[in-house]
């Protein structure tokens, strides 16, 4: 039982490692590119659009003035990646009203205020400032209340449009399709950086777990390792993958590109299935991977316990007299057999 745990723990180590520069590698290109904040950026044009906004071009102007915004951007030139349903109304009339920090083009401008004018609010600079009198009044009488509790009743009741009542019944909606959009094309990145890193280290996992079962050596290694890092860390652990990626190396389980060898070990089939499956299980992530680990720990460590203490028991344990094993119940000796017995070998 242990041994097929040894080999799980071995298994998923290999495999949380993989998977952790795939993860790196992928929150690498999705922050180079903002990526996140493009996924916003087309989901509020949709909804401006949806709002009233007649253009795509001019949508996507006033989402890219939104999340450009000194309050919401997340550095210089950098789109923003959140952006809260009472923010990005506030927003809008700020830059409908023309007043605020962030400016529009005329155009982009002229077409936000007819919006808001055939959504019931014809002058949003007006509404603003009606809205932030009442956060104030809201906020010194009711203390207690949060933020955007605030900010949600002071709207409703400063600013009760069309225009308000389309953004709250759409603007959920559609932040969750932003994030469903994300998280597809994130998964989509995920399995290509997977390929390259399956493909560049040629990892077979089914030679590798093939290696665990039959070298005891080798998997005591990684179990161990594993189990001190995580005994010592606990939950924030950071494993060192240099150690680890030496071992494989030096057992021939995984080959850089660095090997002279590289492209015709690449070219032997047999790897295919092992190098797809590899593919597979990496792709879901280092945190995924992680906790699966952390679970088999704690579960080998139970059953070593477990197994110690019945070790404990069958070497304490009284001896069957017919068998030699040890036997489950105390020994009784039969009532004919207490008292004086006199001399045995004269019996007969």
């Amino acid at each position: 039982m242990l041994k097929t745990l040894d080999l799980l723990i071995g298994t998923t180590m290999v495999l949380l490692l993989f998977s952790m520069s795939v993860t790196v590698i992928t929150q690498a290109i999705t922050n180079l590119g903002s990526r996140r904040g493009r996924h916003l950026r087309a989901g509020l044009s949709d909804l401006l659009q949806q709002l009233g906004i007649s253009s795509a071009d001019v949508a996507k102007k006033i989402a890219t003035s939104l999340l450009t915004h000194p309050m919401i951007r997340e550095g210089e030139n950098k789109l923003g990646s959140v952006i809260h349903r009472e923010e990005f109304t506030k927003l809008v009339l700020d830059l409908a009203s023309g007043e605020g920090a962030q400016k529009l083009e005329e155009d982009a401008e002229a077409a936000l205020q007819k919006a808001l004018k055939d959504g019931g609010i014809s002058d949003p600079g007006q509404a603003l400032k009606n809205i932030r009198a009442l956060q104030l009044q809201l906020e010194a009488s009711s203390p207690e209340l949060p933020n955007h509790v605030r900010d949600r009743l002071a709207i409703l009741q400063e600013a009760p449009s069309d225009f308000v009542a389309k953004v709250n019944s759409w603007f959920d909606q559609t932040i969750d399709r932003v994030g469903q959009r994300f998280t597809t094309y994130t998964h989509w990145i995920t399995i290509a950086v997977s390929l390259v890193v399956v493909l560049g280290a040629q990892l077979d996992i089914i030679a590798v777990c093939d290696r665990l079962w039959i070298d005891d050596q080798f998997r005591a290694t990684v179990v161990n390792d594993a189990t001190k890092q995580f005994a010592q860390s606990g939950d924030d652990t950071k494993v060192d993958p240099k150690p680890y990626y030496n071992l494989l190396t030096n057992t021939g389980l995984i080959t850089l590109p660095v090997d002279s060898n590289w492209l015709a070990k690449l070219m032997d089939w047999r790897k295919v299935p092992g190098m797809l499956l590899s593919l597979l299980l990496i792709s879901l992530g280092a945190p995924f991977w992680y906790n699966v680990l952390k679970d088999l720990i704690k579960l080998r460590s139970n059953l070593a316990q477990q197994d110690d203490q019945q070790r404990a028991q069958r070497q304490s344990a009284p001896t069957d007299a017919g068998t030699g094993a040890a036997s489950s119940t105390p020994a009784v000796t039969p009532a004919w057999l207490r008292g004086e017995r006199g001399d045995l070998a004269a019996v007969g």
